[in-house]
């Protein structure tokens, strides 16, 4: 069979690569072939076949007919935001690819949802709640944050689980305009929970390889981060593990105070029964179920209230992450991993992403092809699926 050339446009190969910062190696890796052969293509000196070009696009995440334009979509040219490029002064580069690809996609989706509005003649909201870390105190900050979210303690303890209180603090937070996504595909020693500020759909990533506990704290650590204008990546969600930056420790606090209130805590019949009777493990646990926390988060409030103190409670953290990685190994042991095509990728998206896509979709505004392309690929026989539990 004839070779049949591409004719890809050389400076949407740099593009598409260095939008993700993959490297010439990586690159070449992908359209299977030598590293000076692909660089000739990016200097326009030869050209991909049309599958070696086929298989660099999907590696770039992005369509094959892009390679052919004279410049990127405006909507997917990077922007020149800080918060974006860099998190924490560390370059998106420095990260794991599975992150730069992450940073990516819910770019891409935030994206998708100002053009779906627009194309639909729906007016963009802008989220321009705001609160001064540092000229108010944690306290008051938390009490903002439950009634902004209509959290009380009487809802919090009709949540029949934490799978329930995670998806009631998910859809509050989207309802004021904030994407809220999950990864999937990120381990948790790279990322726990991330946020991007922006007026129109800021962004908060959580990750699905977490227990609901601790998503819902790192859920509300992001949200604190929104509120403040401080976006980042958070690799640790603990209550009290060490941070080189204090607005991590002060977001770890008002998070905290939000879920767990200090007076609701110490007025809680159970606690008031340990100071008379003694420690007791089982009361702990019952404590953090009925706030939908881990026992982690329980005892860094005791300790940050005085107490308990700081040699005690580390010793309970070294137990209670020891129970929780033996709770892991059993629970990976006896998973099959397997979730229907509506649920994963719902679960990822979110329903205000899904449920935008999905009118479009009935609008046609956009096709079934680009429809499932947005949904990560779900396939057209599951639309009706996710559509019910976008809707719900």
């Amino acid at each position: 069979m004839a070779r049949i050339d591409a004719m890809v446009t050389p400076q949407m190969l740099v593009w598409a690569r260095e939008r993700i910062a993959m490297s010439v190696t990586l690159a070449a890796q992908a359209a299977g072939v030598t590293v000076d052969k692909y660089e000739s293509w990016e200097k326009g000196e030869k050209l991909p076949t049309i599958n070696q070009a086929k298989k660099f696009a999907k590696k770039a995440k992005i369509p094959y007919a892009w390679l052919f334009l004279t410049e990127p979509p405006l909507k997917y040219k990077l922007p020149q935001n800080t918060d974006y490029r860099t998190f924490f002064n560390q370059a998106i580069s420095e990260y794991s690819l599975e992150l730069q690809y992450l940073l990516n996609d819910v770019s891409m989706r935030r994206d998708t949802m100002i053009e779906l509005y627009t194309e639909m003649e729906i007016p963009l909201p802008r989220f321009e709640q705001y609160i001064d870390i540092k000229n108010s105190d944690n306290t008051t900050i938390a009490q903002t944050i439950r009634d902004f979210l209509g959290i009380t303690l009487e809802k919090q303890r009709k949540f029949r689980s934490s799978s329930e209180a995670f998806s009631y603090y998910r859809e509050a937070i989207s309802a004021i305009g904030i994407l809220v996504f999950q990864a999937a595909n990120v381990g948790k020693d790279i990322m726990r929970g991330m946020s991007i500020y922006d007026p129109i759909f800021p962004i908060i990533v959580v990750n699905r390889k977490d227990e609901y506990n601790a998503r819902i704290f790192t859920l509300m650590h992001e949200f604190v981060h929104i509120l403040t204008r401080t976006p980042g990546i958070c690799d640790t969600i603990g209550i009290e593990k060490l941070s080189h930056f204090d607005i991590e420790i002060k977001c770890n606090k008002i998070a905290a105070e939000a879920l767990v209130p200090s007076n609701e805590l110490l007025c809680d019949d159970r606690w008031v029964r340990m100071q008379q009777t003694g420690w007791d493990d089982v009361g702990i646990q019952k404590i953090s179920k009925s706030f939908s926390v881990s026992r982690e988060v329980i005892i860094g409030r005791l300790m940050n209230l005085g107490k308990i103190g700081i040699d005690f409670y580390n010793d309970k953290l070294l137990q209670y992450t020891q129970e929780y990685e033996q709770y892991e190994r059993n629970r990976n042991n006896n998973k099959d991993g397997f979730l229907p095509p509506s649920t994963d990728i719902g679960s990822q998206v979110g329903k205000l992403y899904a449920r935008t896509v999905m009118n479009a979709f009935n609008q046609e505004v956009i096709t079934p092809r680009e429809a499932s392309q947005l949904l990560s690929g779900l396939r057209i026989q599951h639309f009706d699926k996710i559509e019910r539990w976008c809707f719900s």
